[in-house]
């Protein structure tokens, strides 16, 4: 077990410092970090290596930048800072080290944790990711996910990006479920900057999890890094709610295949670049989330209680959604006669018909018109 390498003798700071020292070197990342603890015997060992057996492995430049007083400090000021936010510092040998991340090829040295770190203990986790640029659509089904996995008690994962992830966090935050952000900064940078509010709500009510540490800024190489973590995390099942071409979510996925886990992609529109990458995980074997209860019932098994029983409860749905059910109720209607009786906007009403339509409360019907569920 990788927990076994780092030797117990000395304390978790001590630990931390070395692995963190070992991680910021010149061309060395977590797989190298590894390979350097398994070769020495630990992480304190490594540090301390002959000058010519470290380099074999680390490279010239990383072996010379041991002794850099700079860097030493910044790893100093990191767990100072740590220890002022009273985050939670685990490495490789703590108990509480992630089960999920040991199988990794590049498991993390050391996370730094803000909130409820029994989070990481639960045994039903789902990562939903997807695009940053989510349509309306992609938005509330992200939403309504969340909400529906809190209610069962599954901790919803994403990274707190804009877009897909910030509203299956909310979703969950919405029915006081559990969920987990994986950050591409110190647990300490909220990031983006508009999800400040939500970065503080996950840290009191949820979990931030973080890789970097604390202080660190984001940068374009942090977030495909965290990606491993997200799939790792999913110990249920992968959602992708939408991904165009080039979207990052498709590196999540690669790592969630790698790992075994499930792969759930929500259908999409085809005649748009905003599903295109997820419609072509369906085409390469993904399973299709056409319900989101049934996609519940499919990965949790049945639920007898009330709060997951189907059927329309004030709870499940905000007043705009109920409003639209109560038209519904009369007859078929599109979307432009809806607008017409609620006064709401197109985009509005088609978001809240979407989030009907997963929960199995609303069916399509030809000619873009929609009725209740028999």
């Amino acid at each position: 077990m990788v927990g076994a390498l780092t030797g117990r003798s000395h304390s978790i700071n001590d630990r931390a410092r070395d692995l963190l020292l070992l991680d910021s070197l010149p061309g060395v990342g977590p797989a190298r970090v590894r390979k350097l603890v398994r070769a020495f015997g630990g992480a304190a060992a490594a540090v301390a290596a002959p000058h010519a057996a470290f380099s074999a492995i680390a490279g010239e430049a990383a072996a010379r930048s041991r002794t850099d007083a700079l860097m030493l400090e910044q790893v100093e000021r990191g767990l100072a800072r740590a220890a002022d936010m009273g985050m939670t510092v685990l490495t490789w040998s703590s108990s509480r080290y992630p089960g999920d991340f040991v199988h990794l090829a590049d498991p993390p040295p050391v996370l730094f944790l803000l909130g409820k770190v029994e989070l990481l203990e639960r045994s039903a986790a789902v990562t939903i990711v997807g695009s940053r640029r989510v349509t309306a659509r992609g938005r509330e089904v992200a939403r309504a996910l969340g909400r529906a996995l809190g209610r069962r008690g599954v901790v919803v994962v994403s990274g707190l990006a804009l877009g897909t992830d910030g509203a299956a966090h909310r979703g969950a935050l919405d029915v006081a479920g559990d969920s987990l952000a994986v950050l591409g900064t110190g647990a300490d940078v909220p990031y983006p900057r508009t999800h400040t509010r939500l970065f503080r709500a996950l840290s009191e009510r949820g979990l931030l999890v973080s890789e970097f540490m604390p202080g660190t800024e984001a940068t374009r190489y942090n977030f495909p890094r965290r990606n491993r973590l997200l799939a790792a995390l999913g110990s249920t099942a992968v959602v992708v709610v939408e991904a165009g071409p080039q979207s990052g979510s498709l590196i999540t996925v690669d790592h969630a295949l790698d790992l075994g886990r499930d792969v759930w992609t929500v259908p999409g529109p085809i005649d748009g670049p905003a599903c295109a990458g997820s419609n072509a995980l369906l085409a390469d074997g993904a399973r299709p989330l056409l319900s989101i209860d049934d996609f519940i019932r499919d990965t949790l098994g049945p639920c007898e209680t009330e709060e997951c029983l189907p059927g329309v409860r004030n709870d499940a749905f905000d007043d705009s959604e109920l409003s639209l059910l109560r038209h519904l109720e009369h007859g078929p209607l599109a979307p432009s006669e809806l607008v017409d009786r609620t006064g709401r906007s197109l985009p509005d009403v088609l978001a809240s018909l979407t989030a009907l339509e997963v929960h199995g409360q609303v069916v399509r019907l030809p000619g873009l018109r929609y009725r209740t569920a028999a």
